[in-house]
């Protein structure tokens, strides 16, 4: 299990990475242990991603649900399913795109990006839900500005793991992106039970 300065480590890996600093390649771990490493990020997110989404359901969204075990398995079901099909769906442009061998990296990517991502959206959705004005609108311009920070820091690591091929990348980026946000609304409706 990795401790915190082992995830800033690899984080600061990522970083190098943006900046195409071959440094990076001491930061982070592209094999397959590196792989298998890296969904410490899910196990790490994951509580987190099902109480916020919770949170989001029960107290932010109209009509709110109820707070069952029913709604409980439902959401964590649905938080498994948006972290893994995106990866999935990389896997499958990067075979086509005849660019196996970045599909591991990317992954080993966007699992350790996704964990701070995750960890900040946690806290803003937490922090909304207590209704306080202005707080709770302040935080909320604050979360869209770094989730598409998080995006576009996404768009350029993937687009240089992908040996800086635009059509990849941009297939890649889109395929993943429509993947989440099918499995985030179908997953939605399935958990409020429409």
């Amino acid at each position: 299990m990795p401790r915190l300065a082992e995830v800033l480590f690899y984080l600061r890996g990522l970083w190098l990475l943006s900046k195409a600093d071959p440094a990076h390649a001491r930061y982070l771990d592209f094999t397959e242990r590196g792989v298998a490493r890296s969904f410490w990020a899910l196990a790490y997110s994951f509580p987190l991603m099902v109480a916020s989404e919770l949170v989001s359901l029960t107290r932010l969204v109209q009509p709110s649900i109820d707070l069952t075990v029913m709604a409980l398995l439902r959401t964590a079901l649905i938080q498994g399913l948006s972290w893994m099909a995106p990866l999935v769906v990389l896997g499958v442009v990067c075979m086509v795109s005849g660019l196996p061998r970045a599909f591991l990296k990317i992954i080993v990517a966007t699992n350790w990006l996704s964990l701070p991502v995750n960890l900040f959206a946690a806290l803003a959705i937490f922090l909304i839900a207590t209704g306080l004005q202005p707080l709770a609108s302040i935080i909320l311009l604050l979360f869209q500005i770094v989730l598409l920070a998080a995006f576009l820091f996404e768009v350029r690591i993937i687009y240089l793991l992908m040996s800086e091929k635009v059509l990849p990348t941009a297939v890649a980026i889109i395929a993943s992106a429509i993947t989440a946000l099918l499995v985030t609304d179908i997953g939605t409706r399935y958990i409020v039970g429409v």
